[in-house]
């Protein structure tokens, strides 16, 4: 037999409000953009992006599963990571 049908299960996931302090400002969250962009953007893989950031080399924001890059950000890690590639040594 099943409970009561009216009464109301909330099982969605977490909503993050935009005024949750910490996250980031109005003016930050309009400029940061998902591994897809910066990997288009900046020509970087994404799944380089993500496991730098996962390792703690790249800031990010996260937000339930989402990851939010600031743009300089990458556009640093990209400089390090041409650089590799040129044989330059990284610091």
């Amino acid at each position: 037999m099943q409970g009561d049908g009216g009464l109301h299960s909330n099982f969605g996931q977490p909503v993050v409000s935009a005024t949750v302090a910490g996250v980031c400002s109005a003016e930050k969250r309009e400029e940061l953009i998902t591994p897809a962009q910066a990997s288009c953007r900046f020509e970087i893989p994404e799944y380089l992006l993500r496991k730098a950031c996962a390792e703690g080399r790249l800031r990010h924001h996260r937000v339930v599963n989402a990851l939010w890059l600031a743009p300089a950000d990458i556009a640093a890690f990209a400089d390090l990571l041409h650089a590799g590639k040129r044989g330059e040594p990284l610091d």
